[in-house]
């Protein structure tokens, strides 16, 4: 009964089991949506070259191509029949549609047209028109004739066969498979180290002066000392070079990723009940005992790391399991609307925690639904202890960074005089030390500082393996929002620099670069935009980049780290606030999706708001629940309408839409915009039914009808006589014919106070034909077939 061509349409009676047919055909048709027959034929009368008949069935298994019988004619400009018309030439009836059946015009859009060889033969279509002539088949007649290739039907068997001869064990197998899984072999083996290595050591610096003052400024998001943001910005990046495929992408910290790590360590911490508290402890000193006092920030500092370094395990291998599984799909159900409102309300939770810094004030730490609702409760009622040294060395940093990331790197024209981008993070960070140390703002004004940083590369541990049954559900969430950000910023600059990214290898790296550093106290690490940004646009070429970013960045781990100890904590803190300005700038999305899709705009503000109120792990959830929930929505009441035809053209437009577009009459051409499932396939009958005429309806008006006859002098006429030829069918049927008055009259009396059933029932029995457009739909299921089964 399925079709898959314009052309082949099947005709059967609407409800068979019922006894009043009004609606006497339903065809199906699938193809474009002027439901023209699309075949087109070349050809001659005065020659004797023979035909080309191309069709768009012309597959195996699908109807409506031309058979080798078919004849072509040339015709002078008649007027040109509808698409609808062309399909119901020979399955609905000559007589009923008023036109010849014996030429079928090919669609508009060929009318006209010039080719080489229409030129040669001297020949113009403007002042022709092509007619070809064929036979209709249903899908039953063309199979008939025609092998079917069962193309869509897949054995076990034959899928294992097909993969098992695909290995093989050889060099050449080896060396393919070693080449893929570490691409950093095939970009050395093509670097140009007279252009290409200067552009990367230009970039790497660039890029390694940013990762010092944003890699200490999140490792505070994460509520690690500053230097393990270092360790996050120094190993995965020397990993990633021989395991990434993206040339232009900064591994390291970011602030989305470092606030979810902090908010995992914060709910461990909290189901410890470890809070700072300061003892008097005895001490022994020669036979004398003293009390000093004492506190329990190690215990919490080695509480924090073997949280930290265990989910950053958990995320590393989630991800590496999907790399070897392939799953890097998953990553198309986090839609660009639902990464928006997340990270736009994941920057609100950043802004926040950063404000006591830039007070100088002390809030709680919290964690779970309604966590920002306390913490502003906190800072305001904390506001009359700030610092005030505190806050105007944060003020005065943030306007620096302020002024030259607008004026300066921000301004086109002054930005294309500089051969690097001013960088104001590390200027900030090296004028806020020296300033604190000169004026001793720890010891007399108060000022909190980032106090000492370890100097060399930690050794290995096995924190990672101390809490991992504690971190997995959150490690989850991480990790597919890491990924998402990663791959969508390394397919971008793979697009506009013309070279392939591998999702399923981009996961196993990232996987790599968060399990190997997790036992050298590295915390999560993913795709910073605004470095990524920056690599770029100082000229970076490829993954050396990161090597050269790494080097200077040993050189701080090794050397100069020891000297931000007087660092403020409040210099931090005004750096991460103003890299959040291209974050909230997000919100002017919400216009454009307000004029595309309702269904993004919802999305985009259901998961920010659930960002914010709840918590960053809860939003992420209900943002993925509302878009799956949308997409369920969308496939189970899919849009339906009418169509009808647009005067002067062969083109069937919704009529709701267009209202120039004007319905045929007696047919009722219906257009369901989805595959037919069994999630929708009741949806379909019931918006058949709905745009076209319900049979159950009928029956019952027909019965209501009966009671009312001698009441109301109403008579039913059943004429057999009347006869429908369809086209070479030879079907015959039955009409149903309403007459409203006195009998004598023999007429139809229809007035002000005509009852709205009768109306009604007078309007349907003029439908004879429903033509079902199944050009949107890209399958069917067993519910789907059942269905079609029952309306047809």
């Amino acid at each position: 009964m399925a079709s898959s061509h314009p052309s082949n349409l099947t005709s059967s009676p609407l409800d068979q089991g019922h006894s009043d047919k009004l609606i006497h055909k339903l065809i199906l048709t699938h193809g474009h949506s002027n439901l023209t027959p699309r075949s087109t034929t070349r050809g001659d009368s005065s020659s004797s070259r023979g035909s080309d008949h191309t069709s768009l069935g012309d597959q195996p298994g699908h109807s409506g191509t031309s058979s080798p019988s078919e004849g072509t004619r040339r015709h002078a400009p008649t007027s040109h029949r509808t698409g609808a018309e062309n399909l119901g030439a020979e399955n609905l009836g000559a007589e009923n549609l008023g036109f010849d059946t014996s030429e079928l015009p090919l669609h508009p859009g060929l009318l006209g047209h010039h080719d080489e060889d229409e030129t040669a033969y001297g020949e113009s279509l403007n002042d022709e028109k092509v007619i070809i002539e064929r036979p209709i088949y249903t899908q039953r007649e063309f199979d008939e004739g025609h092998e079917e290739v069962l193309h869509g039907k897949h054995r076990v068997s034959r899928f294992i066969r097909s993969r098992v001869s695909k290995c093989e064990c050889s060099f050449a197998c080896v060396r393919r498979s070693v080449a893929h899984r570490l691409p950093f072999l095939a970009i050395m083996r093509d670097y140009n180290f007279k252009t290409d290595l200067i552009a990367d050591a230009i970039a790497g610096l660039t890029v390694g002066i940013m990762h010092i003052p944003q890699g200490m400024a999140y490792s505070q998001l994460a509520t690690l000392p500053p230097v393990y943001g270092l360790y996050a910005s120094f190993f995965p990046v020397i990993l990633y070079f021989f395991f990434g495929t993206s040339k232009h992408i900064s591994l390291g910290t970011f602030a989305v990723i470092s606030l979810m790590t902090g908010s995992t360590i914060t709910k461990g911490i909290k189901a410890r009940n470890l809070v700072p508290t300061t003892f008097n402890r005895s001490v022994e000193v020669g036979g004398n005992v003293t009390f000093e006092l004492s506190n329990n920030s190690e215990e919490i500092l080695h509480t924090k790391l073997m949280l930290a370094m265990s989910v950053t395990f958990i995320v590393g291998v989630i991800q590496l399991l999907l790399g070897v599984l392939r799953l890097g799909f998953i990553t198309v159900y986090l839609s660009d609307a639902l990464i928006s409102g997340f990270t736009t309300g994941a920057a609100v939770h950043v802004f926040i925690s950063q404000i006591s810094s830039i007070f100088g004030i002390s809030t709680g730490k919290y964690s779970g639904v309604l966590k920002l609702v306390y913490e502003c409760r906190d800072i305001f009622q904390n506001l009359p202890q700030s610092n005030v040294v505190t806050f105007i060395a944060a003020l005065i940093c943030m306007l620096l960074l302020w002024i030259v990331k607008e004026y300066i790197n921000g301004n086109t024209k002054v930005k294309a005089k500089l051969k690097m981008p001013i960088p104001i993070e590390l200027i900030v960070v090296v004028m806020g030390t020296v300033v604190s140390y000169l004026v001793k703002l720890e010891e007399k004004y108060k000022v909190k500082v980032v106090g000492e940083v370890p100097v060399g590369i930690p050794p290995p541990n096995l924190n990672p393996f101390s809490c991992l049954s504690e971190v997995v559900s959150d490690a989850i969430a991480i990790a597919i929002v890491s990924f998402a950000i990663s791959v969508s910023m390394a397919k971008i600059f793979a697009n506009k620099h013309d070279y392939f990214v591998d999702a399923n290898q981009e996961l196993l790296a990232y996987g790599i670069c968060n399990i190997v550093p997790s036992f050298f106290s590295s915390f999560v690490s993913t795709v910073s935009m605004s470095r990524s940004l920056v690599q770029e646009e100082v000229g970076g070429k490829t993954q050396v980049t990161g090597l050269v970013s790494s080097v200077l960045l040993l050189v701080v781990l090794l050397v100069i780290g020891t000297y931000f100890r007087t660092l403020p904590n409040c210099v931090l803190a005004a750096i991460i606030m103003v890299s959040l300005k291209g974050m909230f700038r997000q919100f002017l999305q919400l216009k454009t999706l307000w004029k595309i899709s309702l269904v993004d705009f919802a999305t985009w503000i259901v998961v920010f708001l659930g960002t914010v109120l709840l918590d960053v792990d809860l939003g992420l959830l209900v943002g993925v629940m509302f878009a799956l929930l949308t997409v369920i929505l969308k496939s189970q009441r899919p849009h339906s309408c009418v169509m009808g035809q647009v005067p002067g053209t062969d083109l069937y437009k919704n009529i709701s839409v267009y209202p120039s577009a004007k319905e045929i009459p007696n047919i009722k051409i219906f257009r369901f915009d989805s595959a037919i499932f069994f999630a929708n396939s009741e949806f379909f009958k019931t918006s058949l039914y709905k745009h076209t005429v319900d049979p159950y309806d009928l029956k019952k008006l027909r019965r209501k009808l009966k009671r009312h006859r001698k009441k109301e002098h109403v008579y039913i006429t059943e004429s057999s006589n009347s006869e429908l030829q369809s086209g070479e069918t030879g079907h015959r049927t039955n009409d149903i014919h309403l007459t409203i008055g006195h009998p004598a009259d023999h007429h139809c009396m229809r007035t002000s106070t005509e009852p709205s059933r009768y109306k009604q029932a007078t309007a349907l029995s003029d439908i004879v034909y429903i033509i079902i457009d199944c050009s949107m739909m890209s399958y069917i299921d067993a519910m789907g077939v059942k269905v079609l089964q029952q309306v047809g």
